[in-house]
């Protein structure tokens, strides 16, 4: 196992299809968790959230979901 992982090199590592996907999808997932913010303000056409409003809830939620799939999608 160890001698595969030495004889690739890193774009061949990264070139596959799933390595990109979720590298994609863990990227698009770490970007939402830090814009949720950012568009519940938008949303809801209020300067300040709640940290427990359900839209920036929500979001968050999705964000994490993104980031574990894109995590077991790039292992598998």
């Amino acid at each position: 196992m160890l001698t595969l992982l030495l004889e690739a090199t890193l774009v061949e590592f990264l070139s596959t299809p799933n390595k990109l996907v979720g590298i994609i999808l863990a990227i698009l997932g770490f970007a939402l968790s830090i814009l949720a913010k950012n568009i519940t303000k938008v949303a809801r056409k209020t300067d300040t959230v709640s940290s427990k409003d359900p839209l920036y809830l929500i979001l968050l939620a999705v964000a994490l979901c993104l980031i574990m799939v894109g995590m077991i999608v790039t292992i598998f």
